[in-house]
């Protein structure tokens, strides 16, 4: 029976605190990579791809120097589709504190998020998140 690929989770913000924050929780249940621009997600999703490595799920910030997040998304999204053998497709959470309904509706239909966590995160959100899309599973709790 084949081995499942470890998870591996890209983490773009430009809020070190969030970064940390997200990784050390994270890091429990994947390699987490990290950024803090949108041309540095690019660059981390393109390598991940070089290397046959790809991420199973992205944290992606909406508000960030240079490319919005949206914009990266809509860039991660059209490299998922043109490179050659195809995977499934990442999960996408956003993470804002932007909860109007544009940003929201726009990351949900253009970037297809599968979910959208306001900021600032906690714990218990994220936790039902995860376990929401099938990325962790609740560990039953000690007798």
């Amino acid at each position: 029976m084949p081995s499942l690929a470890p998870m591996r989770f890209l983490i773009v913000d430009d809020d070190e605190s969030i970064i940390l924050f997200l990784r050390t929780f994270l890091s429990a249940y994947a390699e987490c990579i990290t950024a803090s621009t949108g041309l540095e997600a690019v660059a981390a999703y393109e390598a991940a791809l070089d290397e046959d490595r790809p991420f199973t799920a992205v944290f992606m910030d909406i508000l960030l120097p240079g490319m919005d997040g949206n914009m990266v998304v809509q860039e991660l999204r059209r490299i998922e589709e043109t490179r050659p053998g195809r995977r499934e497709p990442f999960k996408l959470i956003m993470i804002s504190v932007l909860t109007d309904t544009r940003h929201v509706s726009e990351s949900f239909f253009h970037g297809r998020a599968d979910a959208y966590l306001p900021k600032p995160l906690r714990r218990e959100t994220l936790i039902a998140e995860l376990v929401k899309l099938g990325l962790i599973e609740l560990q039953p709790a000690p007798a």
